[in-house]
């Protein structure tokens, strides 16, 4: 009996040693994946200007924009598969299940809004995903609430205020891919000059007369042509700047 129980302790003990030994070589035989910090902000610019300054100017054609508010949820980067066997996780989520309304220019001063940030997996990302989303995270008497956009302006000098209550996702691709290797800071930018493109002056009027024009849904202020053409226009209107673009 002393013999076999010998034996018995000696065979767990050469199997255990087994095991270790096993799950240490393959450990070692599979590298850990990179990752990289990826940190993603919000602001607005001029399509036309360099993209590496500082936008000045808020004025396009009759507007003069003195703010403008977004509300955003759920993006995230996805990543382009690099092979078949490849175990990294394939989106990276910067913020989810949280509305979070950004403040792009106030007071007529262009601001840089975060969004979130989220280690990510080193490669080559095919697109950036998110969603417009009516605010929910501003109490109820906020002129914001309710609309997924919200932007001031003067239209020949007299108030206006352009409001969208859409909910759509937005899919920005990046052709050439976007390489993460080493923390990224990227810019999500809103182009106003994008945003108001193709709406001549005749579009837009203050139609009931009460000294504010107003662009939003149901034709208010007469003005449902116009609003139409903005709605068309904010995808294109929406771009990824910063990061390194690379072919593959």
């Amino acid at each position: 009996m002393k013999l076999r129980r010998n034996l018995q302790t000696m065979l767990l003990a050469v199997s255990a040693t087994a095991v270790v030994a096993s799950c240490t070589s393959e450990d070692e035989a599979a590298p850990l994946e990179a990752q990289s910090e990826v940190t993603i902000s919000a602001t607005v610019a001029n399509s036309e200007d360099d993209p590496n300054a500082r936008t000045t100017s808020l004025v396009y054609g009759n507007f003069a924009i003195s703010d403008i508010r977004m509300s955003i949820d759920n993006v995230k980067l996805i990543l382009r598969a690099t092979s078949n066997n490849s175990n990294k996780p394939t989106i990276v989520q910067l913020r989810s299940n949280e509305p979070k309304t950004l403040s792009l220019v106030k007071d007529g001063e262009v601001t840089v809004a975060p969004i979130g940030n989220a280690m990510a997996y080193n490669g080559v990302y095919g697109k950036l995903d998110f969603e417009l989303v009516k605010a929910q995270d501003v109490s109820e008497d906020d002129e914001m609430y309710g609309y997924s956009v919200i932007a001031k302006a003067t239209w020949f000098d007299t108030p206006a205020i352009v409001y969208l209550d859409i909910e759509d996702k937005v899919e920005l691709m990046f052709n050439k891919g976007l390489e993460v290797d080493g923390a990224q800071d990227l810019l999500l930018t809103m182009y106003f000059d994008k945003i108001l493109e193709n709406i001549p002056p005749s579009l837009v009027s203050d139609g009931n007369g009460d000294g504010l024009v107003e662009l939003g849904p149901n034709n208010i202020d007469g003005n449902g042509e116009a609003y139409e053409a903005i709605i068309a226009n904010i995808e294109d209107a929406l771009v990824l700047r910063n990061g390194e673009f690379k072919s593959k």
